[in-house]
This record gives C-alpha cells, structure tokens and sequence, in this order.
C-alpha cells in the first residue's frame, strides 16, 4: 500500500467522521438557520467525501485492474458539485447572519469592556 493511498483511506475516514457527527449535531437541533446550516455543511462534506471514496477507488483500481484516466472524470463533477455546495451555504450563512447578527452590539460590548478594563 502506498503512502498516497494510506492518506486517501484516512481522508474518506475522517470525512465519514464528521458527516456523523453532522448528522449527531443535526439531530439535537430544532428546525431553523441553525439546522440549515448543518444541512448545507452535510452537503459539502457528501460531494468531498464522494470525491475522496472516488480517487480512493480509482487507485486500488489503478494498482490493480491497470484501468486508465478516464475514471478520473467523475472526480471533477464531484469536486465541482462541493464547492457549488459552498457557495450555495455560504450564500446562506449571509442570510443566517442577518437573522443573529450582532456586530454592531458586540462592538458595543467590546468598547464598554475595554473601557472597564482601562479603569483597573
């Protein structure tokens, strides 16, 4: 087994890792931005983990049945499909914080908390 193919193992591992803890966290989260978040991030985990099962695939298949580069096509879908996803969540994250954003309250906090600090 080559050291490519050992990270390639690792990497569809701790990608299926953290879809299940996603999927945990999703669970104990009531319907809203939140959750939708977490939906939106499950998604892009699929793509990138459907991508590296893919390339993991591909080079077992490589070593083994010698099969050629045209297997590497649907990698491209896949990777492209992620970061759509990304986009897609991120566009949603500018609405989540809309809803829960504080910026300008927290600046507040932070000013008032600089000024008590000063006064020690």
């Amino acid at each position: 087994m080559t050291t490519e193919l050992i990270v390639e193992i690792t990497s569809v591992i701790f990608g299926l890792t953290a879809l299940l803890l996603a999927s945990k966290a999703r669970q104990r989260l009531s319907a809203g931005s939140i959750r939708r978040y977490i939906d939106n991030f499950s998604v892009c985990l699929v793509f990138i983990v459907i991508f590296s099962l893919w390339q993991t695939i591909r080079d077992i298949s490589a070593i083994q049945y010698g099969t050629g580069n045209i297997v590497m096509f649907p990698e491209y879908i896949f990777i492209i499909g992620a970061y759509i996803a990304f986009i897609i969540s991120s566009y949603r994250v500018v609405h989540i914080s809309h809803e829960f954003g504080f910026k300008k309250e927290g600046e507040i906090i932070e000013r008032i908390l600089k000024e008590k600090g000063k006064k020690k």
